[in-house]
């Protein structure tokens, strides 16, 4: 009596040993390279932009403006950090930043150097506490309340933001003292 090998066992022997036997293993072979390369570190970017990173260098929810983006990434490698969170000082200057949405993820940051951009909105800054020194100088700010609402803020630069009101710019001083760079002049 012969025994037959169990169904499963004999279709892989057909496979791997008929006329096709060349292609099946070309094909196994290929499929074990990709599964093994799976267990790779790799970094995921769409147009550029990194949208997953394995070791953990991306914030979870990156910044609104690409050009800030860019400037913390930049920061990121210059200070040798893993992780947006930690970066304690961040200069973006001559950045061509529009938008501070989603800053608040800097938690660490204590100095922020955000001159010659072309920023109105500064109600994200609010979400530093830490935040101690700012350099606004030359944007486009008119609204300065969101400053008044940062804990640790104890200098500031708006120099060149010639349309913030008068009675806010007065504000700031009493806060502030010599600690303010004003602009040259501000609307009544």
């Amino acid at each position: 009596m012969k025994l037959k090998p169990p169904e499963g066992k004999l279709f892989f022997h057909r496979l791997m040993t008929g006329s096709n036997a060349f292609w099946t293993r070309l094909a196994l072979l290929i499929w074990l390279s990709l599964f093994a390369s799976c267990n790779q570190p790799f970094t995921v970017t769409v147009n550029d932009q990194a949208v997953y990173d394995p070791t953990g260098r991306l914030i979870s929810s990156e910044v609104s403006d690409a050009d800030l983006q860019g400037c913390i990434n930049l920061a990121m490698q210059q200070q040798n950090v893993s992780s947006a969170e930690a970066l304690a000082v961040l200069s973006c200057a001559n950045s061509e930043i529009q938008n501070l949405e989603r800053i608040g993820q800097l938690v660490q940051l204590r100095f922020l150097d955000l001159a010659n951009n072309s920023i109105s909105n500064l109600t994200p800054l609010e979400e530093l506490p830490l935040l101690g020194g700012l350099n606004l100088s030359n944007n486009r700010i008119s609204n300065v309340g969101p400053l008044f609402n940062i804990p640790n803020l104890a200098s500031v630069s708006l120099a060149g933001n010639n349309d913030i009101a008068c009675d806010q710019l007065q504000l700031l001083r009493d806060k502030f003292g010599d600690n303010l760079t004003p602009p040259e002049s501000c609307r009544n």
